[in-house]
């Protein structure tokens, strides 16, 4: 018996294919430096308050996460374009904070006295809707420019 010939997928769907592919593993690196956001978080809040150890935690994971997508994510070697993409990076992280500060002030004002779990909960899912914009952001800066370069 034989197999019908494989029929090739048409350039939109192997586009599709290949960005869902990405956002999955930006969503797994992302995760992970969410994970480390997170420890970080905690471990500045024994001795900051919420916001600057909030502020602090998203610089610090903000610079290992554009280096770990970067690598990663979006397969980009070497160091051409290093110091723009840090500064896209950066630049997102200041839509993060202020999402993420709006976040905190919305669970204090909602909750009096909001215990760590809340405050971490709420950071981490303000974080996860930021990390679309970031996805679509960093992928246009790193994939697009490639695609443009190679054609």
């Amino acid at each position: 018996m034989t197999s019908a010939p494989s029929v090739p997928h048409p350039p939109s769907t192997t586009r599709w294919r290949s960005t869902l592919l990405q956002l999955v593993v930006f969503a797994c690196v992302g995760g992970a430096f969410n994970v480390l956001y997170g420890l970080l978080y905690l471990v500045l809040r024994e001795q900051l308050s919420a916001q600057p150890a909030n502020a602090l935690a998203l610089v610090l994971s903000t610079i290992a996460g554009t280096f770990g997508h970067r690598y990663v994510t979006f397969r980009v070697r070497g160091t051409e374009r290093t110091v723009q993409h840090q500064a896209l990076g950066l630049a997102l992280l200041g839509f993060s904070l202020v999402v993420t500060a709006g976040s905190l002030w919305l669970l204090d004002v909602a909750v009096d006295q909001p215990s760590r779990q809340q405050e971490v909960a709420v950071l981490v899912a303000a974080n996860l809707g930021t990390g679309l914009v970031r996805f679509f952001a960093f992928r246009a800066a790193m994939v697009g420019r490639r695609a443009r370069t190679s054609a």
